[in-house]
C-alpha cells in the first residue's frame, strides 16, 4: 500500500474506493504541543515582560494625551476660552456704561470661579499621572516585600 505521508492509514472512500490520509496523527499531536508551548513562553511570558516597556512608552503617552484631552473638555464645558474672549463686550446688549461696568466685573467673577474649578481638575489629573507612573513600582515593591522579609 502506497501512502503519501509516512504512518498514514488508509480507508475505504465514498465512492468504494481507497482514500489515503494526508498527514500523520502522531506528527500533528506533536505539533499541537509544540505550538501550545511556543504559545506559552512566547505570548504569556513575552507580554508579562514586554508589559513595563508598554506601561512606560505608548501606555504613558496614551494616559497623557486622555488627561490633556479631559483638561481641554472640561475647558471648553466651562466655557474659559470663550469667556476670555468676551472680556470687554457688554452682556445682553446693554452699551451703557453701568451695563459695561456690571458685566466686566461679572465676567472676572464667572472667570475666577471657573479657573479655580479648573484648578481642581488639574490637581485631580496631574495625580492620575503620577500615580500611573508610580503604580508599578509601589506594587512591585509591595509585591517583593511579601515574598522577602526583611
Amino acid at each position: 500500500m502506497n501512502s503519501l505521508v509516512h504512518g498514514a492509514s488508509s480507508h475505504s472512500g465514498m465512492f468504494g474506493g481507497e482514500s489515503k490520509k494526508w498527514y500523520n496523527v502522531e506528527t500533528m499531536a506533536q505539533s499541537t504541543a509544540a505550538r501550545a508551548t511556543t504559545f506559552v513562553l512566547r505570548e504569556l511570558i513575552g507580554e508579562v515582560l514586554y508589559f513595563p516597556v508598554w506601561w512606560y512608552s505608548r501606555g504613558l503617552a496614551a494616559t497623557g494625551r486622555t488627561l490633556v484631552s479631559k483638561w481641554y473638555g472640561l475647558s471648553n464645558r466651562l466655557s474659559i476660552p470663550i469667556l476670555a474672549r468676551t472680556m470687554g463686550r457688554p452682556m445682553y446688549g446693554d452699551y451703557t456704561r453701568s451695563g459695561r461696568i456690571i458685566s466686566f466685573f461679572f465676567r472676572i467673577i464667572l472667570l475666577v470661579s471657573r479657573l479655580i474649578v479648573l484648578g481642581g481638575w488639574t490637581v485631580i489629573l496631574l495625580v492620575a499621572m503620577i500615580l500611573w507612573i508610580i503604580g508599578p513600582i509601589v506594587v512591585a515593591a509591595m509585591l517583593v516585600r511579601q515574598v522577602v522579609p526583611l
